[in-house]
């Protein structure tokens, strides 16, 4: 039996959308599934993929690529965070899974694994978390020509700030290290596949992307440039996650009773206030600091007030006579006035990558 209450729903027609608005800037993808696809769900977002023609899909772990194996998907698969545990090595022969390797313990590890692999390498360009240096790149080089057991197929780096326009010149050094040395890394094996782009770099500079992007939160509607010049880029993108919880209760509040813990709402008039089968124990923030937050109510908004608890939170719905008992809240998405991403998102004061994530995990 599910624990939570509220409902994560999925708008696949949104998913699709964003992908043909991807294609549209002109590079093949890797769609990035990483953390259960953003916390939207792995096999349901792969399937679609798939149906959309995407033959090669990025995960974090090898756990993840092996779960998409098994759902059938066959194309190329990348773990990004490696082959770290002794049975993630063994499962990439078998199940056909490529392994990011960043490091030269990495690298010396898979080729002692005793059987032919495929392999994905990492270069550091300016991120600096995970990846060779360029300047080690012409031993790695060396070092897959003398191990004929490793098969280098992709060759990538990660960007740290092409979603900041203010910092393009930073994106332009890494891509500038990065095509020094994929020139020497193509040479030495001309059919690997290189690649540079997330989602911010894929539309506003494709040019630099390599042979293809790797998206990740554009996929699911967020779009990178949220609140810069570069807005416009992901003005079409549409969000691929709706929330709701279903309200518990709906009663009146008189004026100068106060409401909650800590009594941090006092009623300045007779209200009206539904208790909606959501808190913080399901992901929705205890954000005490936060203004303007809302749910929608059959299309329209009702303002957080008091303290968002471990499993219920109030809303204001003084002179609203069509909310009763049972009715669904929409925490994020729904009809009507919805509440968008990126507005949940400034009130939790983070990124649309972690509002997701964390409501995912309400996923029955």
């Amino acid at each position: 039996m599910d624990p939570c209450l509220c409902r994560v729903s999925l708008n696949l027609d949104a998913l699709r959308h964003n992908v043909a608005l991807l294609k549209s800037f002109g590079k093949p993808l890797m769609p990035v599934i990483k953390a259960d696809a953003y916390g939207h769900g792995l096999l349901d977002v792969a399937a679609v993929l798939r149906a959309e023609g995407a033959n090669r899909l990025a995960v974090g772990t090898v756990a993840e690529a092996a779960l998409l194996r098994a759902g059938g998907f066959e194309g190329d698969i990348i773990a990004l965070l490696g082959a770290v545990w002794d049975e993630d090595v063994a499962a990439l022969g078998p199940q056909r899974i490529i392994p990011l390797v960043h490091n030269w313990e990495g690298l010396r590890r898979l080729a002692g694994a005793g059987t032919p692999l495929t392999v994905a390498i990492k270069c550091d360009t300016g991120m600096a978390r995970l990846g060779f240096a360029p300047e080690e790149i012409p031993a790695v080089a060396d070092f897959l020509r003398d191990t004929p057991g490793l098969t280098p197929a992709y060759f990538l780096s990660h960007l740290a700030v092409a979603d900041v326009p203010e910092q393009e010149a930073f994106t332009r050094e890494q891509a500038r290290r990065f095509q020094g040395v994929c020139e020497l890394m193509r040479a030495a094996f001309p059919g690997i596949v290189i690649s540079l782009a997330n989602s911010a770099c894929l539309m506003a500079f494709p040019d630099l992307a390599g042979d293809l992007a790797r998206p990740g939160i554009a996929l699911y509607g967020g779009n990178p440039f949220f609140g810069t010049p570069r807005e416009d880029l992901g003005a079409g993108l549409r969000p691929v996650m709706e929330v709701c919880a279903p309200v518990l209760s709906v009663h009146p509040l008189r004026a100068g009773q106060s409401l909650g813990y800590g009594r941090t709402f006092v009623a300045p008039a007779d209200m009206r206030v539904a208790v909606v089968g959501m808190g913080y124990a399901d992901a929705y923030r205890r954000n005490p600091a936060a203004s303007g937050m809302c749910m929608t109510l059959r299309g329209r908004r009702a303002r957080l007030i008091g303290r968002v608890a471990m499993q219920m939170t109030c809303l204001d719905v003084t002179g609203r006579d069509d909310v009763r008992p049972g009715d669904a809240a929409w925490l994020l998405g729904g009809e009507g006035d919805a509440v968008h991403l990126h507005e949940l998102t400034a009130w939790w004061g983070t990124i649309p990558h972690e509002v997701t994530c964390l409501l995912g995990k309400n996923r029955s």
